[in-house]
C-alpha cells in the first residue's frame, strides 16, 4: 500500500496495489487495486484508518491462500509523514511478514537507502520517471471502475517535464496542481521495482 501524507486541510491519498510475477513477461506486473484521497482528517484518524486497511488486506490474502509476504506499506515520510511513521514503528504494526517502507523526497535523481534514519530517500523525478517506464512497458495497469481514475488522469496531465541547466530532466505538477493520487502510487512502484524484486529477477 502506498500512502502520500498532507496537512489535514489538503489531501492524504492511499493506492493499493499488487505485485505479481508473471511468467508471461519474465517479470512483476503492478495491479492498481484501490486508490482513493481524504481530506480535513487528523493524524490519529489516519493512522487508524492505515492499520484498519492493512489488516483488511492481510485477512484477505490469507482467505485466499496466497503466499504470505506483506501487505507492506510504503508512505511518504517527508516533513508532516514522520510523526505518522515513528507512531506506527512504535506501535509494531509492521513485523514478520509485514515492512514499513518510509520514503523521504529528495532533490536530484538519486535513491539511497539512510542506514541512520533508516528512511529511503528518493527524489521524485525517478519515482515519476519509474512511473512512466512502467506504464509504457505495459507492466502496470489498473481497475477500471476506480472512481478516483478521473483525478489520478488529471494530476498524469497536469505533469511537466523540465531541463535543469544541467541537463537533467525533472518532473513536477503545474503550480496549484495536486500530485497526491500519483505519489501514492509512485512511492510503492518504486520501491517495488527497487528493493523488492530485487533477487527474483
Amino acid at each position: 500500500m502506498g500512502c502520500d501524507l498532507a496537512k489535514s486541510l489538503d489531501y492524504t491519498s492511499f493506492a493499493v496495489i499488487d505485485m505479481v510475477w508473471t511468467p508471461e513477461i519474465n517479470d512483476f506486473m503492478h495491479h492498481l487495486k484501490a486508490l482513493d484521497r481524504i481530506k480535513g482528517v487528523d493524524y490519529p484518524k489516519i493512522v487508524e484508518l492505515i492499520i484498519a486497511t492493512i489488516e483488511r488486506l492481510e485477512a484477505e490474502d490469507v482467505k485466499r491462500g496466497h503466499a504470505h509476504d506483506g501487505p507492506h506499506l510504503c508512505m511518504d515520510a517527508s516533513g508532516l509523514g514522520a510523526p505518522i511513521r515513528d507512531y506506527l514503528k512504535q506501535a509494531h504494526v509492521f513485523q514478520d511478514a509485514r515492512k514499513l517502507w518510509p520514503v523521504v523526497f529528495t532533490g536530484g535523481e538519486a535513491a539511497r537507502h539512510d542506514p541512520v534514519t533508516k528512511n529511503y530517500n528518493i527524489s521524485k523525478s525517478l519515482m515519476i520517471s519509474n512511473f512512466l517506464s512502467l506504464m509504457q512497458h505495459r507492466r502496470f495497469d489498473y481497475a477500471p471502475d476506480l472512481q478516483a481514475l478521473p483525478l489520478l488522469e488529471q494530476e498524469i496531465a497536469a505533469f511537466k517535464q523540465h531541463l535543469t541547466p544541467s541537463g537533467k530532466t525533472t518532473f513536477d505538477a503545474e503550480s496549484g496542481a495536486h500530485d497526491d493520487l500519483i505519489c501514492a502510487i509512485c512511492i510503492p512502484l518504486m520501491i517495488g521495482e527497487w528493493r523488492l524484486a530485487k533477487g527474483f529477477r
